[in-house]
């Protein structure tokens, strides 16, 4: 009654109270009102020069360089179709069928690298190809290297037999020249017929007859290839000798490269395979009443977990996609190095700001068949009530040598002509420059993104 008399004899009280309640209502509305943010999980950065060497280049500058030293000689003494020839044969017609314009140079290499003609170059499958005087008397790999350019790919053919000093001083050339500058080494081995003579073995550089006549293809003599340039050049170039018919020849091929991958496993919906859980909810937003999280796009990996402190510390299996790099050596399995982002939403920043937390933790790293496995372990008890947002990035920090590497290698004093004399050591040389790359530029395998409500 009071109110009323007073509400009808003081109009302009009446009109400045209606208002200030309005506004006293619409603040507290909207001052309760959570803020939003929007999240994804993009593809790790990578050089626009690092992607463009992923593919093959349009127009190519072509090498072949052939050592021409009388230890090559036994490949084609008497043996017209040997696999050794069959090879020259491939990597003639792949030059022709992998580029619409492939600017081709031919070499022989001994102490000195010699501009020959293609029409020199296929007499590389005639005894008289290697009988070209003092200037080839001993193979020098280092001799025959180029410095690399993106559309250029050069292919060393040899039978790899160096002095223990001379591997050391490749591995290092081949580093410098290639790995250091971002390009790649491939090494295609073939077992090949051969009657001749095995030249340079061992610290004491013997000599030693060996022929295959009547033999098994285990018996044959080995021959490499270096493919030296851009990972897509070398690995188009190889494909190319598969569709020509390499696959009749018996070999191995490995690539060195410290990028294995083009793109990171990321938390594919479509993809992941975990096993459910009753006590983890995965909702497709969050909302603690002070923030809204949604992803930014609806395809995009990034995982969305609510958790109580009911929820068991128990680890959840994951498998993903493994998509390695055709070619390049296998990644050790669980040699894996997580570099993680830890971040809390402070309401009074509005913000989420870097967290210290543990309740998340992938452990237990396994990268093989084609997959990479792991367990997600949440402990609840180690998160406060809000929201959180992880990511981690895998990056791998060593490789697994091919067990042919061991098989095909002849140790000191081994005069076995169907090995080779310190092959492993000089693979396993490249490999170690190329995993020491690899922990240097941490490149990111899978990258990991999950937002995680704790209630």
């Amino acid at each position: 009654m009071k109110l009323t008399s007073d509400l009808k004899f003081q109009p302009g009280k009446i009109k400045s109270l209606v208002s200030l309640g309005a506004i006293a209502a619409i603040s507290l509305l909207f001052g309760c009102s959570p803020s939003q943010q929007s999240i994804s999980c993009p593809q790790p950065a990578s050089t626009a020069e690092a992607a463009t060497r992923l593919k093959q280049t349009s127009d190519l500058e072509l090498s072949f360089l052939i050592d021409g030293t009388l230890s090559m000689q036994g490949y084609v003494n008497d043996l017209p179709d040997s696999r050794y020839s069959k090879t020259l044969r491939l990597m003639d017609s792949a030059s022709s069928t992998g580029w619409n314009s492939a600017n081709t140079k031919y070499y022989r290499f001994g102490t000195k690298k010699q501009p020959i003609d293609r029409e020199t170059f296929l007499k590389a499958q005639l005894p008289v190809f290697y009988q070209s005087g003092s200037d080839f008397s001993t193979s020098r790999i280092d001799a025959a290297l180029a410095d690399p350019a993106d559309n250029r790919l050069s292919l060393v053919v040899t039978d790899l037999y160096q002095k223990d000093a001379d591997v050391r001083l490749v591995q290092n050339l081949l580093a410098q020249r290639y790995l250091e500058k971002g390009y790649a080494i491939g090494i295609l081995a073939v077992k090949s017929e051969f009657k001749g003579t095995v030249y340079d073995v061992g610290i004491s550089n013997q000599n030693f007859g060996y022929s295959t006549s009547g033999q098994t293809s285990r018996a044959f003599h080995p021959v490499y290839v270096m493919l030296l340039g851009s990972y897509g050049n070398i690995n188009h170039f190889f494909d190319q000798l598969q569709r020509n018919g390499l696959n009749d020849v018996e070999h191995e091929f490995v690539i060195f490269s410290p990028q294995p991958v083009a793109e990171a496993a990321v938390l594919n919906a479509n993809e992941i395979k975990t096993a459910p859980r009753k006590d983890i909810l995965q909702p497709k937003s969050l909302n603690d009443g002070r923030l809204v999280v949604r992803k930014q796009q609806p395809e995009d990996p990034v995982q969305f977990l609510v958790v109580t402190k009911k929820t068991a510390s128990q680890p959840t299996d994951v498998e993903l996609p493994y998509r390695a790099l055709k070619g390049v050596l296998p990644v050790e399995p669980t040699a894996i190095a997580l570099t993680p982002t830890l971040e809390k939403y402070q309401s009074q920043s509005k913000q989420f700001q870097p967290s210290n937390t543990q309740g998340l933790q992938l452990t237990d790293w396994n990268v093989k068949d084609g997959s990479i496995r792991f367990k997600a372990k949440i402990q609840a008890d180690q998160l406060e009530s809000g929201i959180y947002r992880f990511q981690f990035d895998a990056s791998p920090t060593d490789f697994i040598e091919p067990d042919w590497w061991k098989t095909w290698n002849a140790t000191e004093g081994n005069l076995d002509g169907a090995k080779t004399h310190n092959l492993q050591p000089f693979l396993r040389g490249l490999r170690l420059r190329t995993a020491e790359l690899m922990k240097q530029q941490k490149p990111v395998i899978a990258r990991l993104c999950y937002a995680v409500q704790k209630k």
